[in-house]
């Protein structure tokens, strides 16, 4: 739980900084271009729809070189490659110079400070989740040598997908050498994952399932022939616990492990 906080205030801190990107980012673009000539609105309209950081990349490339400045006697703003004002048609006393260099300005700085930090903090968190996962998914692989039990039929991924409209928070799962190991923090209510096993004998084989969680309910449904056979809730149990599988069929047998209010879910299955 302690680790699912961390990871959220991080992506919430982060997505607060990609917002202040994205405002001063229009704001600079709007101010810096009416004074290269350009036309504010369309570059703030490209910072909303394409991107900010699209919009700046194309607007130092191809926006940020002409530089205006008023003229003398109708204040329209004039190109310094204008010869005269296309307005009221006075000679430009600025043409042919060399336009001056301009600086960002506040805004601008703060938009690039706050998109860099808000890149690198989504970076970070995508870094740790990514090696928690690890960690997570290394620890359910040793909890099955602790557990021992010799794997009898491998535990593989179904092929066949199934629509899963809920939410997940830090997922890590993996079929190694036949177990199912699987770790979630926390999900919606109804969120499921499935594997699957080739059974030969219902009656001679036992699935195993070594699992640990907090909170409410967590079922394991066995399937077949796209019905529910048998339901098991793993939650609460202490130990490895023994399923029988004498209910089923020899085929194709289908996990389906379905979450109703579980957290810090960590656990192994295995067929022996």
């Amino acid at each position: 739980m302690m680790m699912a906080t961390f990871v959220l205030g991080f992506v919430l801190v982060a997505m607060v900084l990609m917002l202040v990107f994205w405002v001063t980012s229009c704001v600079w673009l709007y101010q810096d271009s009416r004074l290269h000539g350009q036309e504010p609105v369309l570059w703030v309209l490209m910072a909303v729809f394409a991107s900010p950081i699209v919009a700046l990349l194309l607007y130092f490339i191809f926006g940020r070189k002409n530089t205006v400045d008023p003229c003398p006697a109708c204040q329209y703003p004039v190109a310094r490659s204008a010869r005269y004002c296309p307005n009221c048609g006075t000679g430009n006393p600025a043409f042919g110079e060399r336009p001056p260099r301009r600086k960002l300005s506040g805004v601008g700085k703060a938009a690039l400070v706050t998109g860099a930090a808000g890149m690198v903090l989504l970076l970070c968190t995508f870094v740790g989740l990514i090696v928690f996962s690890i960690s997570e998914t290394r620890g359910a692989v040793g909890a099955v040598q602790v557990a021992g039990g010799s794997v009898g039929l491998p535990i593989t991924s179904t092929w066949k997908p199934e629509v899963n409209t809920g939410w997940v928070i830090i997922n890590s799962e993996n079929r190694h050498n036949g177990v199912w190991n699987f770790y979630m923090s926390k999900t919606s209510e109804g969120y499921h994952s499935r594997s699957e096993f080739d059974l030969d004998d219902g009656q001679s084989r036992t699935l195993m399932a070594a699992v640990e969680c907090e909170g409410e309910r967590l079922d394991l449904e066995l399937i077949q022939d796209g019905a529910v056979v048998e339901t098991y809730t793993l939650s609460g149990a202490e130990g490895t616990q023994e399923l029988s599988l004498a209910q089923c069929e020899p085929g194709t047998v289908v996990l389906r492990l379905v979450n109703h209010g579980a957290e810090q879910i960590h656990g192994t299955l295995w067929v022996e």
